[in-house]
């Protein structure tokens, strides 16, 4: 039984109390909640517009189709993420290519991206920056990078909500980029269940995410394309393809809840990786992720400890199964997305920095209903197994 798994939500009484308030007004969809949220993101992260949907993937895919992505015009990300970040591009029949990253850090660089874009067969309009683990990448040095070559930046911070570009910039206020993304997904800082969210100051990216996401349809009578009737408040136009991309109050309703407790939540994270990096420095054969000298910096979504494997004579599946036998549940972020069917490519080589981060990498447990003891444990099981 894992009894430490590498993340878990944590639902409060207050959390209960919010839904169950939403389940009893019998309202629920397309009401206050979902409209307070938005509002309540927009104030935390700094940004002009915020819209709300059902997944991180539903956000990535609203915001390509309004960047026009498509058979011409193509996207340029990380290969260390989860499957969503190219798979929404794909979804608009959009060309995907991978740019290395740092080995030790896992997230794309001004450098590694330049490389990429000289070498480009394909025209790239939209780079997605992804913010591995909470950990943020440069983003000045890449949006001088995209602005160079012509690009428009977004950047997924489904791991980053609560993250600062410096202590009053916010990751969500796109100083960087046209737009950001988040997911709610039950294991962030903010869980919906299933949710996420795009942030952007641009006015017609936001219109048309808020058309999109619910079928291509709009009611308002200044966008009208014909005259109806006199008295029709059933009246509505689909000017546009669009999906059932839609929130639900009682999930806007528990993620306006854990909204108000995201600043809460990173101080423990904080707390619980200094108890780690107190637990385990200094030892043979583990690299701890390099720490930020600006706390602010790090949303701690993912605790990702380097092993190597080939000097303990144990392969990465052995260690995770010794952990499993006490109680500790680990991860693997991400198998990189050029070693999927979908995405194979031949030539691996060229990813030297993703290789390697990838053949080392190991998430070990890290969510704030951990304790100061849990970690200790957590920390002797590791030391004891790689010996």
């Amino acid at each position: 039984m894992i009894k430490f798994p590498y993340s878990k939500p944590e639902v409060t009484k207050t959390d209960i109390k919010k839904v169950l308030a939403v389940l009893k007004n019998g309202y629920l969809t397309q009401g206050k909640e979902v409209i307070a949220f938005e509002s309540a993101i927009s104030k935390k992260f700094k940004s002009k517009y915020s819209m709300v949907c059902n997944s991180g993937t539903a956000a990535l895919h609203l915001v390509y189709s309004s960047l026009n992505l498509g058979p011409k015009n193509g996207l340029l990300t990380s290969p260390i993420t989860f499957l969503a970040t190219a798979n929404a591009a794909k979804m608009c029949n959009a060309p995907v290519i991978f740019s290395d990253v740092d080995q030790e850090t896992g997230l794309m660089t001004p450098e590694t991206i330049e490389k990429t874009l000289i070498k480009s067969k394909i025209n790239i309009k939209v780079i997605a920056v992804v913010h591995l683990g909470g950990r943020l990448c440069d983003m000045k040095g890449i949006s001088d990078i995209a602005h160079k070559y012509g690009c428009l930046v977004i950047e997924d911070a489904s791991h980053a909500a609560g993250a600062f570009y410096n202590t009053s910039e916010p990751v969500g206020n796109c100083k960087y980029s046209v737009a950001t993304i988040f997911s709610f997904n039950a294991i962030k800082h903010i869980a919906m269940g299933e949710g996420g969210c795009v942030t952007t100051n641009k006015k017609d990216i936001a219109q048309d995410i808020v058309m999109k996401r619910s079928h291509g349809m709009t009611r308002d009578k200044t966008k009208f394309d014909s005259i109806p009737e006199k008295n029709a408040p059933w009246y509505y136009e689909m000017q546009n393809l669009g999906w059932n991309y839609r929130a639900d109050e009682m999930s806007c309703a528990l993620g306006l809840s854990q909204l108000n407790r995201l600043d809460k939540n990173i101080k423990k994270r904080n707390m619980l990786v200094d108890h780690y990096y107190s637990a385990l420095h200094n030892l043979e054969n583990i690299k701890l992720p390099k720490k930020s000298k600006k706390i602010f910096n790090n949303a701690w979504h993912l605790f990702p400890i380097k092993i190597n494997f080939k000097n303990i004579k144990k392969s990465r599946g052995t260690v995770m199964n010794e952990l499993a036998l006490h109680g500790i549940g680990t991860q693997v972020h991400y198998i990189p997305l050029y070693l999927q069917p979908y995405y194979k490519q031949k030539n691996i080589k060229q990813f030297s920095g993703a290789n390697e981060y990838y053949n080392d990498c190991l998430s070990i447990p890290l969510n704030t209903l951990l304790k100061k003891e849990d970690i200790f444990y957590i920390a002797k099981i590791i030391k004891n197994i790689l010996k």
